[in-house]
């Protein structure tokens, strides 16, 4: 009986044990990513900042480099219409942007209107396998 109360106190234990070993690494390695990265925004902002943006950036690129592995490796021809689908959504709306900026608001419009219709086109009109539908009746 002593026994088994012993083994509870000793497995409760290593288990506090284990917690407080994990929250210290955290702390520690939060600290050894944290400190220099202040040290150096305290002493250089613009070099900080240089280095902050290339780290996020690294890690965006990381992540979407995964998913867009994956994505490719389950249907690589949905993959490629849905990346031309984002093409012309980011190409159109930069278009208008720019055309607003200069101070061509009608073009913009138009461009505007031409990249909703493409990108109708491309959603909806394009049938996912690449064949064609039958007519419906």
């Amino acid at each position: 009986m002593i026994g088994k109360i012993l083994a509870g106190y000793r497995a409760a234990f290593a288990s506090l044990f284990r917690f407080l070993a994990l929250l210290a690494a955290c702390v520690g390695s939060g600290f050894l990513i944290v400190y220099p990265l202040w040290r150096l925004a305290d002493s250089n902002p613009s070099l900080y900042t240089l280095v902050f943006s290339i780290l996020f950036f690294s890690l965006l690129a990381f992540i979407a480099a995964g998913r867009i592995r994956l994505s490719y490796s389950r249907d690589p021809s949905a993959f490629l219409r849905g990346l031309l689908r984002k093409a012309v959504l980011a190409a159109g709306l930069a278009a208008s942007v720019v055309l607003v900026l200069e101070w061509k608001r009608a073009l913009a419009g138009l461009a505007l209107l031409a990249t909703l219709a493409v990108y109708g086109f491309l959603a909806f009109g394009l049938s996912p396998s690449g064949k064609r539908r039958p007519r419906e009746r």
